[in-house]
């Protein structure tokens, strides 16, 4: 049995669950939804794991989504068992997962400057900065739709925060791989550093207008939200694959 069928199985397993929590999700039926969503990230992990084992020392540098839903569902798993909110997390998970499957990136670059581990720290930081993002901008939507659950507001400001944190080792990470792979700093006409340094100052705007609370919260969490929409088009949009049919349905 070969690990790329493993790896793509796994994936296409992870898709499945996914869709289940969702629909328990909508009926309503919160405890299967967890379990589904748990055994969709087990699947999905050693989707990973063996992703990611196959082809070290290399890295899957433009593979982000299909390690996107798992880091989201990682995160947010315990908020969304633990509150009555979060009512769109299913269907973001869900949405990433199936944008992985039906337009797959098996693209890879031959670096080879990836002896030291600031050249994953890249990848990784930046994957967990993405995931928590998406997480708060899920959470600025619930804001808006029921505006009196705190629930929501605590988690617009922990993953704003810790999305920011990471999002921050991601950058330094690069710039540390950079000076010791190539001894220059980051190559700034680079489109993929440019959008990484402009999603930095982006959210240190967003994160000071939230903590320091310029604006209602209504319109913060509108713009954290937008900041949301930021990262789905410039973050995850750009690496995606071509559609694939996917084979059962051929």
């Amino acid at each position: 049995m070969e690990i790329p069928w493993l790896i793509h199985k796994s994936f296409e397993s992870a898709v499945l669950m996914y869709t289940l929590a969702l629909l328990c999700h909508l009926l309503s039926r919160k405890t299967p939804a967890i379990c589904c969503l748990v055994l969709g990230l087990i699947l999905n992990g050693a989707s990973l794991i063996l992703r990611y084992w196959s082809f070290l020392p290399l890295m899957p540098l433009f593979q982000g989504p299909f390690f996107l839903p798992f880091a989201m569902g990682l995160v947010g798993l315990r908020s969304y068992a633990a509150e009555g909110g979060r009512p769109f997390f299913p269907g973001l998970v869900l949405a990433v997962a199936w944008a992985a499957y039906l337009f797959p990136n098996d693209f890879y670059l031959p670096y080879l400057q990836f002896k030291t581990p600031f050249a994953h720290g890249l990848f990784i930081f930046a994957i967990i900065g993405k995931a928590l993002f998406l997480l708060a901008g899920e959470a600025g939507l619930g804001v808006l739709v029921s505006p009196g659950k705190s629930g929501a507001a605590r988690q617009v400001a922990s993953n704003l925060l810790w999305g920011f944190f990471f999002w921050t080792l991601s950058v330094f990470s690069g710039a540390v791989w950079s000076w010791l792979g190539w001894g220059s700093a980051l190559v700034w006409d680079d489109p993929v550093i440019a959008v990484s340094m402009a999603t930095w100052l982006l959210y240190a705007l967003l994160l000071h207008l939230h903590l320091t609370r310029f604006s209602a919260p209504a319109t913060r969490a509108a713009f954290i939200t937008a900041g949301a929409l930021w990262i789905i088009c410039l973050g995850v949009v750009p690496e995606l694959g071509p559609f694939r049919m996917p084979g059962w349905l051929l």
